[in-house]
């Protein structure tokens, strides 16, 4: 009889497999949110009301941030059935489990306003990234967003972050996550890509600053083609007209 796949056997138990902390433990929870406030806090909307969907939402974590911060228009889904029960304990009962794949089958079009691709599209199998964001695109109303963070191939560390998840399937530099969401047809002007800066103590401070001198050192070389952004991941966000 044939058995699950190895990808398939990794989601059945993401957390436990990834070892990942959630924000259940007070500690985590603190770090986290400050960290998400630095990176995500200037393209949060103002209105609390704002119907906003976070796809593969993964523990939590975003979604308990953004619920902490007053925002009432809520949804998300993930893959995982082990994740969605980390969710359901934090109180994130709207949570679904679902495939990103189906995104367009899930919800209408012009459902949202902001739909959050956090640390998910390096998951999916290549041959469909373009088919997936085309769906993200169409659930987004006049004037949303698709806002993605995933790993970015040009910097020092890319290598390593690319294969430290045994279920990443594809990642990115600047030039061709920029690509991808023109494939999919967002406009060049409507898409903005910067670093994912989210170090909120002094040793972290610090930290970013010699990955900004090893970032120019390593890439002095290449000159004007050289990337340009040195964070581990990269941070995107795709307008509609």
């Amino acid at each position: 009889m044939e058995r699950e796949d190895t990808v398939e056997r990794l989601y059945a138990r993401y957390n436990t497999y990834t070892r990942r902390p959630t924000v259940q433990d007070a500690r985590t929870r603190q770090v986290a949110f400050r960290a998400l406030e630095r990176t995500l806090g200037p393209w949060l909307p103002a209105d609390r009301a704002t119907p906003i969907l976070d796809v593969g939402c993964g523990e939590g974590t975003l979604l308990a941030f953004l619920r902490e911060r007053g925002y009432t228009n809520l949804a998300g889904f993930d893959l995982s059935p082990e994740n969605l029960a980390i969710c359901h304990a934090l109180e994130l009962d709207f949570v679904e489990q679902g495939d990103a794949l189906c995104l367009a089958e899930r919800y209408l079009p012009g459902s949202f306003a902001v739909i959050f691709v956090m640390d998910v599209l390096e998951h999916l199998p290549k041959q469909r990234a373009a088919g997936f964001l085309e769906q993200a695109r169409r659930c987004l109303q006049p004037g949303g967003a698709v806002i993605i963070q995933t790993p970015n191939m040009g910097s020092v560390f890319g290598v390593y972050h690319r294969y430290n998840d045994l279920s990443h399937e594809f990642c990115l530099t600047e030039k061709t996550a920029r690509d991808l969401l023109m494939i999919a047809g967002f406009r060049n002007e409507d898409i903005e890509i910067r670093p994912a800066w989210n170090a909120t103590t002094p040793l972290g401070y610090a930290r970013e600053l010699y990955l900004r001198l090893l970032h120019n050192f390593v890439f002095i070389a290449e000159g004007a083609s050289r990337p340009r952004i040195p964070t581990k991941n990269l941070l995107i966000r795709a307008k509609v007209p």
